[in-house]
């Protein structure tokens, strides 16, 4: 168990650094770009210090642990057999859709039908998260993933306030995204 707590709490950290991080990135050298005025800066740096906190609940705490290993045995260790103990993946589950719903970068923060509006903090630091799991697996940036996985989960459902709150949360993002992309083409990382 101390091996899996270890790589629980390292890979934890060092994700909600990456996060950290990139909103760094984005209200220092691309606050004009994004037209972020000083407070809100002060607002998104004051989110981010927060950034997937509930992973250290009672509820989420645990089965994150079996989370990570889950990916850990399949993604670095190639082991694609592997398979949550007994008992475990519904425990994930519910860790999972109590992490959603506790973390404002993810649209589950509002229950479907309410009307949450999302706003653009909420969008920046959901970019954030998406670049630092591209970070993670070695991606340029997050642009396929958003693509591919983020956009059609949420594409046109009853997460959002309206129509317009979701215009706005893709223009948002793209904003964002398109930062990042700055960065890598900068660093020589993308043709």
């Amino acid at each position: 168990m101390s091996e899996k707590l270890d790589r629980y709490f390292i890979r934890t950290l060092r994700h909600v650094h990456r996060v950290q991080n990139n909103m760094l990135i984005l209200v220092t050298r691309y606050r004009d770009r994004l037209k972020l005025t000083p407070n809100e800066c002060r607002k998104l740096m004051h989110n981010v210090m927060n950034h997937d906190r509930s992973k250290f609940s009672i509820e989420q705490f645990e089965p994150y642990i079996e989370l990570t290993e889950y990916y850990h045995q399949k993604k670095v260790k190639g082991n694609m057999d592997y398979k949550y103990p007994n008992g475990v993946k519904g425990l994930v589950d519910l860790a999972i859709e109590h992490h959603h719903a506790s973390e404002n970068h993810h649209p589950e923060m509002f229950k479907r039908g309410d009307l949450g509006k999302w706003d653009r903090e909420n969008a920046i630091e959901c970019v954030c998260d998406l670049q630092a799991m591209a970070q993670e697996f070695g991606d340029d940036t997050c642009r396929k993933y958003y693509i591919d996985v983020w956009y059609p989960k949420y594409a046109k459902n009853s997460w959002f306030y309206d129509d317009y709150n979701w215009y706005e949360i893709e223009v948002w993002m793209n904003e964002a995204i398109s930062c990042f992309e700055n960065e890598a083409i900068f660093k020589g990382n993308i043709q």
